[in-house]
């Protein structure tokens, strides 16, 4: 009972973090559809997509946490190499015309998602990091697809 509990406890506090790093995301797009707010959109714009650059960062620093700990030298050394790819895609994206560089950060944020749910089905992450990762790329992308069309319209 005391394990059980223990699970539940450990994968409520990283969703409950992980749902108050989405809110960036949803408060800085949706400032882009305020008619009249062109501080919010000017100064939102770049916010988020600093913010979006920092969090493909952030979960390739996660994958690269899971190589270094979990991965032997033939594994882990292909892990490192392709742990840094979202930094670098979100660093192209940040640089990118805005309505390119927001579907290119959907793209990051899907294909993270993509990565990271495989990662969970070999059994190199916890069932919990899976759910949450879902949830996130379910909320992330579209946010980053409507950024990109607020551009566009």
């Amino acid at each position: 009972m005391v394990l059980k509990n223990r699970q539940a406890w450990e994968s409520r506090i990283p969703l409950a973090l992980a749902l108050s790093g989405f809110v960036p995301f949803a408060v800085l797009t949706g400032a882009q559809f305020v008619p009249g707010a062109t501080f919010a959109q000017t100064t939102g714009l770049v916010a988020l997509k600093v913010y979006a650059a920092i969090i493909l960062s952030f979960l390739g620093g996660i994958r690269w946490g899971i190589a270094v700990n979990h991965a032997e030298r033939d594994t882990a050394v292909p892990a490192l190499f392709v742990s840094v790819m979202p930094s670098l895609w979100g660093w192209a994206a940040f640089f990118a015309p805005s309505g390119w560089g927001f579907v290119m950060f959907a793209a990051g944020f899907a294909a993270m998602g993509w990565w990271d749910r495989a990662l969970v089905a070999k059994g190199g992450a916890p069932r919990w990091f899976g759910l949450l990762r879902t949830v996130l790329t379910w909320l992330v992308t579209p946010t980053m697809l409507a950024a990109a069309l607020s551009q566009i319209v």
